[in-house]
């Protein structure tokens, strides 16, 4: 079982920097998209996420949701929603975690997704908060602490739609 554990962070790790380095800038100054690698980084996103929901408390709130089902709609069409829904995780989300070592693997891998994500289907930056993320940010913020673990847990609905997008 921990030779297996150990495998399998060896292989994400390896994913992960071989992800990182194909989004680098080409000399010309473009990125390189690999749509493939997208995929399987999502898939060992999966992996990583449930051992990181496991080492937050509990999402006791079952009466609401923060990734609702319109707001999918949204993040699949429109850029501006997917990039903020993504900083969202990463600057509201993920900053809040004590950090150790298998969060900062998930961290890291989800900056990584984020930026190659851009790279392979580039956003113009929306100076303003769309509506959709802006209630989510607002019964985020509402939920305090609880938030965050509601969030966490809420990537099995997040990862899904990352997957369905690359895939589209």
């Amino acid at each position: 079982m921990k030779v297996c554990s150990i495998f399998r962070s060896g292989h994400f790790l390896f994913l992960l920097c071989l992800f990182a380095v194909e989004g680098k800038k080409l000399p010309t100054g473009k990125h390189t998209c690999r749509k493939g690698l997208l995929s399987q980084v999502t898939e060992n996103l999966y992996i990583k996420a449930t051992s990181l929901k496991s080492s937050v408390p509990k999402d006791l709130i079952k009466t609401t949701r923060l990734l609702k089902k319109t707001t999918k709609m949204l993040f699949m069409t429109n850029c501006s929603v997917r990039d903020q829904l993504l900083s969202f995780y990463v600057k509201n989300v993920f900053c809040r975690l004590e950090v150790g070592s298998d969060k900062l693997y998930f961290i890291s891998a989800f900056q990584v997704l984020q930026a190659n994500l851009d790279a392979c289907l580039p956003c113009a930056p929306s100076t303003r908060l769309t509506s959709a993320v802006k209630k989510l940010k607002r019964m985020f913020l509402k939920l305090g602490d609880k938030g965050i673990y509601k969030a966490i847990h809420e990537l099995d609905i997040l990862l899904p739609w990352i997957q369905a997008y690359i895939q589209t």
